[in-house]
């Protein structure tokens, strides 16, 4: 019998989960189909982050990354997430196009 990998929880740090609302909101008032779009897309990413923490590369705009911060885009949403033993923690919501900040 195989064995079945662990899914990761979800953590949203409570900042980044009101950032993410307020971008959904503005995005929305231009444009409700993509608004809808990006949450689906965030949706499936985290849903494939949850079964393989590593699948989307390594997030270079982290200081000092261990290889433990890892990033992904949606259409115009830029998550950086941090792998932990027992869950992935939602670090960083930003604009994709806004200015490369380290952190």
């Amino acid at each position: 019998m195989a064995k079945q990998k662990r899914e990761l929880p979800i953590e949203w740090d409570i900042n980044e989960r009101e950032k993410f609302k307020e971008l959904i909101k503005s995005i929305k008032n231009r444009s409700e189909r993509l608004a809808q779009r990006i949450k689906e897309e965030v949706k499936r990413n985290l849903d494939h982050v949850k079964q393989n923490p590593k699948i989307f590369e390594e997030d270079s705009l982290k200081a000092d990354n261990d290889g433990s911060y890892r990033k992904f885009n949606a259409i115009l949403i830029r998550i950086s997430y941090k792998i932990d033993s027992d869950k992935i923690i939602i670090a960083r919501v930003r604009y994709a196009a806004s200015e490369p900040i380290d952190y």
